[in-house]
């Protein structure tokens, strides 16, 4: 475990925001937090291929992620707040209601790792080993 790692997943009681994204993204090879002012959202990606948006337009705070289309059924049936990826393949994404979400902290960062991860699988192996090696001399800094 990271050192950033006890502070990005800390316990159910905090709230997902921007800031806690950013600290999450750090623990993961290649992966960036930031905003993109156009869209009004904080963006995250790895090697410029998007695994989640976070946004708190018009009083809602929404968190939108890649999954497996079967495991994303299986989400919305679970939790009421989990709803298709808004404004984005309705299979492949999933957005979660914040505002009103029963989802634990620990299962929310579980799921923007596992998106993280199908985008990351999709990179050639060559580019996902220079992203690791990298991520480790970070690391050791």
């Amino acid at each position: 475990m990271s050192s950033s790692e006890p502070a990005a997943r800390a316990s159910s009681s905090a709230r997902v925001t921007a800031d806690w994204l950013t600290a999450l993204a750090r623990d993961f090879p290649g992966a960036e937090a930031g905003v993109k002012p156009e869209w009004d959202v904080c963006v995250l990606s790895v090697e410029g291929k998007i695994f989640g948006l976070f946004s708190e337009n018009s009083g809602e705070q929404l968190l939108t992620l890649k999954g497996d289309p079967l495991e994303n059924e299986a989400l919305r049936q679970t939790y009421p707040e989990v709803i298709p990826g808004y404004h984005m393949n309705k299979r492949h994404w999933n957005s979660v209601r914040l505002g009103v979400s029963s989802l634990p902290l620990d299962h929310v960062s579980e799921l923007v790792e596992a998106s993280y991860d199908l985008v990351f699988a999709s990179l050639t192996k060559p580019l996902q080993r220079e992203l690791r090696e990298r991520h480790v001399i970070l690391r050791a800094q």
